[in-house]
């Protein structure tokens, strides 16, 4: 099995389960000027009414840690993907539990490997420039996010529940097509002007009903266990 296909299955595996782990908070209007749902996407119903927040993408920030195992592992190594990539728009409400959320992520602009990434999560920091290419590539390609087909990662609230300061939020996420239903807690913290929601979310491929990929007879496999980091801020319209 040759490095490239290697991260190209890990990739691949990496971002279809953190959008099925990474779920955050209520579920709000896209953005203006954003791509509407693809072919046999569901149409959403209208947001409540309420305050509105603005999601801003360069104030937020999302990263998925993959690796290898098996007696093999060597021959992969850990992954690390995201970026400031999150829009949308959260509405809270009152009863604040019936706030709601719409986000989006453009596939295409998910970063791979970056070294400060690498070195916050003590990865060593430097990989190959030509492998960080392929990797990308492959992960945009048409057998895996299909990025031309379907350029956005969806996700949109389905309820809340909890205290205002943690609440567990359920959600629709929608990826290349597929739409699937997660639930995640959340840390919000918010005041009339702005909202922040941060997260950290370990999941496995064993509890969202997958099967990671192996090769080599299973000597060299995907890690069942996959880590999640996400913080979405936002803003009101009239925010200074």
């Amino acid at each position: 099995m040759t490095h490239q296909r290697l991260n190209r299955l890990l990739w691949l595996t990496a971002l279809i389960l953190l959008l099925a782990g990474c779920s955050t908070a209520p579920s709000p209007t896209p953005p203006a000027g954003s791509a509407g749902p693809a072919a046999g996407e569901q149409v959403l119903p209208p947001l409540p009414d309420g305050q509105r927040y603005i999601v801003d993408p360069a104030a937020s920030h999302l990263r998925i840690i993959l690796g290898a195992e098996g007696p093999l592992a060597a021959l992969g190594h850990p992954h690390v993907i995201g970026g400031p990539v999150i829009g949308g728009t959260i509405i809270v409400t009152d009863p604040w539990q019936d706030s709601a959320f719409r986000l989006e992520v453009p596939v295409a602009e998910l970063a791979v490997d970056r070294p400060a990434w690498r070195a916050a999560e003590g990865l060593e920091p430097d990989v190959p420039e030509s492998a960080i290419r392929a990797t990308r590539q492959n992960m945009l390609g048409e057998s895996q996010l299909d990025a031309a087909s379907h350029p956005l990662i969806r996700l949109s609230s389905l309820g809340i529940t909890g205290p205002e300061w943690q609440p567990d939020v359920r959600l629709r996420v929608t990826i290349a097509g597929e739409t699937s239903v997660h639930a995640v807690p959340v840390m919000l913290d918010r005041d009339e002007n702005q909202l922040t929601a941060t997260g950290a979310l370990r999941t496995r491929f064993s509890e969202l009903g997958l099967v990671p990929y192996s090769a080599l007879g299973g000597g060299l496999r995907v890690a069942d266990e996959l880590r999640i980091r996400f913080q979405v801020k936002a803003f009101t319209d009239d925010s200074p």
